[in-house]
């Protein structure tokens, strides 16, 4: 096997690599929703139980918090944007103040769940998409790794390509010589 031949292999072991690896972070990522909260659900005492929420495609989605495993986390941010970072057993009544905030601003949240609805994590939405930017990631690293590929794959055959104009080059000036 030549020495293009190698590196080619090569390459490809190191773009399946980085796939087999690449995949099951996308696979495994939770469900992450982004919307404006609608309802905030409490209990006599004030303690946040449940919030709803809707999405950017008009889907209503409710989700449970937790105090216990897993303990909803908040990261949110008031209107001077003070961010208030607690959790569920800490806060349970502070959390439904600030969602009740978000509801009055209609400031987007994201949500990030397990798959029984019980929100992991709440948070302030950014403005792009956790989920779609992994895919775009992944696309221009294989883009990437294809281009270098390719070149590699040129660079040899123009290796080669020299390397034989070279002996001929060289078996003419030996042959007009004698």
């Amino acid at each position: 096997m030549n020495r293009t031949g190698r590196v080619a292999i090569l390459i490809a072991v190191i773009v399946l690599t980085t796939s087999y690896f690449a995949a099951p972070a996308l696979a495994q990522s939770p469900n992450i929703s982004t919307g404006v909260v609608t309802d905030v659900e409490t209990t006599e005492n004030g303690d946040l139980i449940a919030f709803s929420i809707v999405d950017g495609g008009g889907n209503n989605l409710r989700f449970t918090v937790s105090s216990s495993n897993p303990n909803t986390s908040y990261g949110l941010e008031n209107r001077v944007a003070d961010r208030w970072v607690s959790d569920q057993a800490s806060a349970p009544q502070e959390a439904a103040t600030r969602l009740r905030d978000q509801q009055n601003r209609l400031s987007q949240i994201s949500v990030q769940s397990d798959s029984s609805g019980v929100a992991m994590s709440v948070v302030q939405a950014q403005s792009t998409d956790i989920d779609t930017n992994l895919g775009y990631v992944f696309a221009v690293v294989a883009i990437a790794w294809i281009g270098i590929m390719a070149y590699v794959v040129y660079m040899g055959v123009r290796q080669r390509t020299l390397s034989a104009e070279l002996s001929r080059l060289r078996g003419d000036n030996g042959n007009s010589a004698s």
